[in-house]
């Protein structure tokens, strides 16, 4: 499994967006309700939250982690999607790098 380059975190879109972190902390809760966040292992979808459930009920990166640590050999990515910014990050190590960030789908 190949690592892509990491990038810089900021601010992305506008300055109500949020800030777009280098390395995504493992209490990242991995909601999905107007945009949101995605799994992806090995280019397939691994997980996505039900859109039902409330945002403090939402699994956390640490979640996924737990999983992903057994198959290390593995390209495991989060993704995230929101109207005014989205970002992509890498498992790297046992580390969550970002390695995409853009303007969102809106």
């Amino acid at each position: 499994m190949k690592y892509l380059k990491p990038i810089e975190g900021g601010i992305m879109g506008c300055a109500n967006c949020g800030y777009t972190h280098s390395e995504l902390s493992m209490r990242t809760k991995l909601y999905n309700l107007f945009g949101g966040w995605r799994i992806v292992k090995d280019g397939e979808l691994y997980f996505i939250e039900d859109s039902d459930t409330e945002y403090d009920e939402s699994k956390t990166l640490q979640y996924i982690e737990n999983r992903a640590k057994l198959q290390p050999d593995c390209d495991w990515r989060a993704i995230l999607d929101l109207p005014l910014r989205n970002a992509e990050y890498q498992r790297q190590n046992g580390k969550w790098i970002l390695i995409k960030k853009g303007m969102g789908f809106a």
